[in-house]
């Protein structure tokens, strides 16, 4: 199960679905040596997809593989100074409501590809103006 969605994923995300492979069969490996729990659940989740190709469409894969570092780094200090407690903050409505949010963006996403939909190309963003571009003043005329 995890090869098939892994690929949808990838392809989600804006990669191609052989990163998908890749991650499929080396998360795979890498969470069974350090697995923790026999009740730990591991696998590819769709709840990021959308996140992931925003890194992916105006970072690339170098920044896509550099928030990737940061994340692991993150998760990793924050076992080691036991915050795990902290998400018995985060209410359910946030839970709830992100996961929603993400289901939402996929359906809209794959409507395109259910109804064989071809939309033309984005223009490239234009760069907003730096701050002082804002507050120069301007001479008169």
């Amino acid at each position: 199960m995890a090869l098939p969605l892994s690929i949808a994923l990838a392809i989600a995300s804006g990669v191609g679905p052989e990163q998908g492979l890749y991650t499929a069969v080396d998360a795979g490996f890498l969470i069974a040596f350090l697995g923790g729990s026999r009740v730990q659940i591991s696998g590819p989740t769709a709840a990021f997809a959308t996140i992931v190709a925003g890194i992916v469409a105006t970072d690339g894969m170098e920044g896509l593989v550099a928030a990737t570092i940061i994340a692991g780094v993150m998760l990793v200090l924050m076992g080691l100074l036991k915050l795990g407690t902290l998400i018995r903050f985060v209410p359910y409505t946030i839970t709830t409501g992100f996961t929603a949010g993400i289901a939402v963006t996929i359906v809209i996403g794959q409507i395109k590809d259910l109804l064989g939909l071809t939309y033309p190309p984005a223009p490239p963003p234009s760069t907003p103006p730096t701050s002082w571009a804002l507050w120069r003043p301007t001479s008169p005329r």
